[in-house]
């Protein structure tokens, strides 16, 4: 059983993960602009690193939460960062997962509302009504609907960036030229660091989801080729969208969803079914990030979990009417610096951690179980 991997559930795994890494800043293009396309034709080297990088951190989280089995996600935090420490960055983390379920409500109601011309209300309320009624139904329900969309949204999106790539490859040399002369929201920093930026803010927003996820794999070797499979798969949707975004730069470096922009530029047709793409890009980060953060005040399927999903979700819903573009340029960057404190402390327990995992999950789990009694 150790060694049992069964391809089916690696790629449904691979599936989950990439579906709550794609929420509405990459579906829209928005992410991949700021972080990559903005910084020139060095971005395209940049997503390679990306794709390195996030699925060294895929694999890692996935296999540790097979190994240690944690009773509650989030107390993966603890393992890497210890008990003390842990509870700060603990406290971080789950309020930028909260931060992320904002953007995706914001990021639902801009989509509508720059191509359909809908009031961007009707997307926030849907949104915020379709994540609450889903993380409600449990993890496990969640994986399958998760698993089956991420694989639909890579395939799009690695489509609509090759084909709008390969209609004017010749755009390239044009986009190095013209980059400069425009004035693109972007991240701070060179096409390198926003190479490992952009997956230390995402691996925070995966953690405890993958985790969570990789417990119920057959075997810690078949967690860690969900979680590679994974980053290898996001890293190639970013790469295409890149290289679409590149050379269309003129038409897209000024739009709230510049992928909407490359889909409809192939086809109208194309670009009504990228709408619909990316809302369930959106919805596929929306429900994880809620789940994720309402997994640590109460467990799932009691009155309290709802309760607190609730609570939640409304909150979110007042938080998100604040601007789709400036959430992302704010939010993302700031938390990718400890996105890359949390790869440095994986990296160590890789290489320096031979504590049987098993002992280390069943202690903390005696741990938040003594927590919970005493609350």
């Amino acid at each position: 059983m150790e060694n049992k991997v069964s391809m089916a559930n690696v790629v449904k795994f691979a599936g989950a993960y990439v579906a709550c890494a794609i929420g509405s800043g990459f579906a829209t293009g928005q992410e991949i602009m700021q972080f990559f396309t903005a910084q020139g034709v060095m971005s395209i080297l940049g997503s390679i690193v990306t794709m390195v990088v996030f699925a060294w951190a895929g694999g890692m989280f996935m296999k540790h939460g097979k190994e240690l089995q944690l009773k509650v996600p989030g107390a993966i935090v603890r393992y890497y960062f210890g008990h003390t420490v842990g509870k700060i960055f603990e406290i971080l983390f789950q309020a930028f997962l909260y931060a992320i379920f904002v953007i995706m409500i914001s990021g639902a109601g801009a989509t509508l509302a720059e191509y359909y011309g809908i009031n961007p209300y009707v997307g926030r309320v849907g949104m915020t009504l379709a994540a609450f009624f889903t993380v409600i139904l449990g993890l496990h329900k969640l994986t399958d609907i998760l698993g089956s969309l991420g694989t639909v949204i890579i395939v799009f999106s690695v489509g609509v960036g090759l084909i709008s790539f390969m209609g004017n490859a010749g755009g390239l040399g044009h986009a190095a030229e013209v980059i400069p002369t425009l004035e693109i929201t972007k991240n701070s920093g060179g096409w390198l660091f926003s190479s490992i930026l952009y997956p230390g803010f995402n691996a925070i927003a995966v953690l405890i989801f993958s985790a969570g996820i990789g417990a119920s794999a057959n075997s810690s070797k078949e967690a860690l080729y969900g979680g590679l499979l994974g980053g290898v798969l996001f890293g190639l949707a970013i790469l295409c969208m890149n290289l679409g975004l590149l050379v269309n730069i003129e038409s897209v470096y000024d739009k709230a969803v510049p992928s909407l922009v490359l889909a409809d530029n192939i086809h109208r047709a194309v670009g009504v079914v990228f709408s619909v793409i990316l809302i369930c890009g959106i919805y596929t980060t929306a429900v994880p990030m809620l789940w994720g953060v309402t997994s640590q005040f109460a467990q799932e399927k009691t009155k309290k979990f709802m309760v607190v999903a609730l609570i939640l979700t409304v909150i979110a819903f007042f938080l998100g009417m604040t601007d789709f573009k400036v959430l992302v340029n704010t939010i993302y960057p700031f938390s990718g610096y400890m996105g890359i404190i949390l790869m440095v402390v994986v990296l160590y327990h890789m290489l320096f951690d031979k504590r049987d995992k098993a002992e280390v999950g069943a202690a903390l789990n005696a741990k938040y179980k003594k927590l919970e009694q005493q609350q």
